[in-house]
This record gives C-alpha cells, sequence and structure tokens, in this order.
C-alpha cells in the first residue's frame, strides 16, 4: 500500500530519493511492476477525499500534499502489469452504487479478473465538507448506509449471469433475455432500478476489502468483507482477528472466505544495524512537531493538555479510523500503559519493523504462525525504494524458508488469495426454486 511520499513522513527528506515525483505516473507504474516482480497479491491503493490530516502549520514539512484518484490508478497500473491484484480503495459516503459498480467491474474486465474493492465509509469529517456537507454523519449510520450500498453493487453485477451472451449470429440473438435481470433494489438508504449495462465481472465481484476496526466497522467487515486490514499486531492482532473470525462464523460464513492482513512497515538493511541506521537518519529529519502529529493523528486528540509525564487517561470514542487508535493504545511499556511522552518518543508505527531480511521475515513468521493474522498489508516508509528492498531482500528470504510463492499459480486476484468466484445471486435463487 505505496503513501505518496512514502509513510514516514521523513523519507522525502532523504538523498536522492525517487519518491517525490510523486505526480509522474511513470515512478508509480514501475512501481506496480517493481510488486509484481516480487510477486506479491495486489497494489493495494488508499484514498482520501481531502488533504492527509496534517496540521495545517506543519504541512509545508511533508510531502501529504496530494493523493492520486485510485480508480484512476489501479486503471492506469492494470495496463502496465499482468498478474498482479489491483484494489482501489472508494468511499461509499461519496459516490453512488450505480456508478461505482460500474467503474469496478470495468476495471475488473480490463484488467482481466484482478480488480479488488476496499470499501471505506469515510477517512474523516474534512472528506464531508469537500461534498457540500457540513459535517460528518454518525459512525452507525455510516457503516448501515455502507451494507446496503454493498448490497446494491453485489446485485448489479449480477444482472447478467455469467452466460447471458449468446452471440448467435444466425439466428440474430445477442443475448438470452431470460438471463438479465432486473435490480429493482428499493432500501432505506438507495433506490436502483438497474438493469446493469455491464457484463458481470470475470471474478464475479471484485474482491472485497474492509478495515472496519469499530464495533459497526467489525460487523462490517465480518459480514462483508473478504480481505480484512488491521493495523494490529501481536496479542492485540490476534484478539482481532479471532473476534472478526467469530462475527463472520455467526454469521454463517467459512473459515477460508475472510483473511486478516496485518500491517508490516519495515525498515530494511542488509544488516539489523544498517536498518537502524535508516531508522535514525528518518527520525531524526523528522520535525519535532510532526512526530507529535503523527500520534495525534492516529489518536484523534490533541494531546497538549495532558501532562507528558502522567499515563494517557480512557480517551472514548473517535470520528478518525479507529484501527490506528488501537494501535496507539496497544503500545505498553514494561507491560504498563506509557505516559504521554513515552508514546511520542517511543512509538514508532504499527507494524513497524527495523532490521534485515532475515529479522524482518522472523516477525512475519512469527505473527502469522502466532494467529495475529493471515498475512499483510506492506506500508512503504518511503516509496519506492523501501519496496525495492523488500522484493530484493525480504521476498528471497522468505522463499527460502518456504513461506512465500515462487510464481504465481493464477491469473486474477482471487486466485492469488484462494477465493471461489461467487455464484450469481439470480443463478442460485432460479436453482432452488
Amino acid at each position: 500500500m505505496p503513501h505518496a511520499g512514502g509513510w514516514h513522513q521523513a523519507s522525502w527528506r532523504r538523498p536522492n530519493t525517487k519518491g517525490n515525483d510523486i505526480w509522474n505516473f511513470d515512478m508509480w507504474r514501475d512501481l506496480a511492476r517493481t510488486a509484481e516482480r516480487g510477486m506479491l497479491d495486489a497494489v493495494f491503493m488508499a484514498d482520501n477525499q481531502s488533504l492527509w490530516p496534517v496540521p495545517e502549520h506543519l504541512r509545508h514539512h511533508t510531502a501529504k500534499v496530494g493523493v492520486w484518484d485510485a480508480l484512476i490508478m489501479t486503471t492506469a497500473m492494470a495496463t502496465a502489469t499482468e498478474k498482479i491484484g489491483l484494489v482501489a480503495t472508494a468511499h461509499t459516503e461519496f459516490h453512488q452504487p450505480y456508478e461505482l459498480a460500474r467503474q469496478l467491474a470495468c476495471i475488473d474486465h480490463l484488467s482481466h479478473g484482478r480488480a479488488g474493492w476496499n470499501i471505506v465509509t469515510s477517512a474523516g469529517p474534512q472528506d464531508a465538507k469537500n461534498f457540500s456537507d457540513a459535517g460528518q454523519i454518525s459512525t452507525e449510520l455510516r457503516y448501515e448506509k455502507a451494507a446496503e450500498f454493498v448490497d446494491v453493487v453485489k446485485k448489479l453485477w449480477d444482472s447478467w449471469e455469467d452466460d447471458a451472451y449468446l452471440l448467435d449470429q444466425e439466428a440474430g440473438i445477442f443475448f438470452d433475455p431470460a438471463k438479465l435481470h432486473p435490480t429493482n433494489f428499493a432500501g432505506k438508504h438507495y433506490y436502483v432500478e438497474g438493469p446493469f449495462n455491464v457484463m458481470r465481472p470475470p471474478q464475479g465481484y471484485p474482491v472485497l476489502a474492509q478495515a472496519g476496526s469499530s464495533g459497526p466497522g467489525r460487523q462490517l467487515a465480518a459480514t462483508t468483507g473478504e480481505i480484512i486490514f488491521s493495523p494490529l499486531g501481536g496479542a492485540v492482532g490476534k484478539a482481532y482477528r479471532d473476534d472478526v473470525l467469530r462475527i463472520a462464523a455467526d454469521a454463517g460464513r467459512a473459515p477460508g472466505d475472510v483473511k486478516i492482513l496485518s500491517q508490516i512497515t519495515p525498515v530494511i538493511g542488509r544488516t539489523d544495524d544498517e536498518a537502524q541506521e535508516k531508522w535514525n537518519w528518518l527520525q531524526e529529519h523528522l520535525h519535532p512537531d510532526l512526530a507529535r502529529g503523527v500520534v495525534e493523528s492516529m489518536l484523534g486528540i490533541d494531546l497538549s493538555p495532558y501532562p507528558l509525564d502522567e499515563p494517557l487517561p480512557d480517551l472514548g470514542a473517535t470520528d478518525r479510523i479507529q484501527g490506528y487508535r488501537d494501535a496507539v493504545l496497544s503500545y505498553t511499556v514494561d507491560g504498563r500503559r506509557p505516559t504521554v511522552r513515552e508514546f511520542l518518543t517511543g512509538f514508532k508505527g504499527p507494524g513497524t519493523v527495523v532490521g534485515s531480511a532475515e529479522t524482518i521475515a522472523d516477525y512475519i513468521e512469527a505473527e502469522v504462525d502466532n494467529g495475529a493474522g493471515d498475512g499483510f498489508v506492506l506500508c512503504l516508509q518511503g516509496c519506492p525504494e523501501e519496496l525495492e528492498d523488500f522484493v530484493d531482500l525480504v521476498v528471497p528470504e522468505l522463499q527460502r524458508r518456504g513461506r512465500f510463492r515462487t510464481e504465481y499459480e493464477a491469473d486474477t486476484l482471487r486466485g492469488h488469495l484462494g477465493f471461489a468466484r461467487p455464484s450469481n445471486q439470480f443463478t442460485a435463487v432460479a436453482a432452488r426454486a
């Protein structure tokens, strides 16, 4: 999951970095090709509908000045790659179901079955202000609307049965009208008549990704998501995974229907010492107020009212991403909750691992074997250099241990992830009848 300018807010300051040319598509095309060379499952494009949440008086010290439209970027990357999956983030609050279903179906056709949709309601209250809205609606209502939105989109994707196109030139029949189904969706939040004007996607549905961490978010993730992103690791990550899989099982889903991906944000060197030197350089070149702002942004609060040398009190609810708040609050010092000062000076960020390829591989193996996740979302401290380090150093080490593929065995994103192609709901109803 590459970020313009890199995850670490000092990475753009590194000498000779190639990551600062963020509006040059050639860099992103090459990044997708590097990820494909490393045989990763997918490029996962995050998205915002506003500027990255950085305090305005500090923004000019960062590269957080914009972000490519994820749907456009994955479309472009699809034409530059052959095997790797392409997951686009799209917000249910700022699209209409028909419009987004059509865009995603077209990307899946264009890529021959490599598309995915990261289902996000909204990244924060600032997004809504760019859409003629004074503020963000409640978490509960956003997730209620999102669940209905997904239902509409799936019904649209199923409008055409897989074998609807007859192409009978002699009889003059292009398609079987019995296999085209009107949508006629009338819910609490959406009304869509349909039918769809795009053939069913090659994968049936593009792979559905989600990252819910709040109560309503976990419910949506567990009942809808197929790959679920979590910034949590260790025992806290395992507890999250266990809870999501429990909710999924209660909803009638099989264990293989859902995979939890933890965040890993490595700093990679040829030795542990070299990696530590890289990390030290990044931290030394990070504006001190930005270091504080990173933690405050994840927590969704201003820390200035809290005494530096006292533990942070309980914080209550947040309108930001709950998972990142949980990731910060899971940080401990000698088994206790840190003071505010210790949070600011000691917390490296979710999934940050500093070390050699062997050290990174050890961490990856331990997290999977201990049940914290089924795999990882790779966030890059710097872009694209950290991806090159991961592909050239860590991937071969994982392959040597027999823990990662040595070639793609499938042509679709569902194939890479081991997910079955979903049946068409209209065909299933007819079969039951």
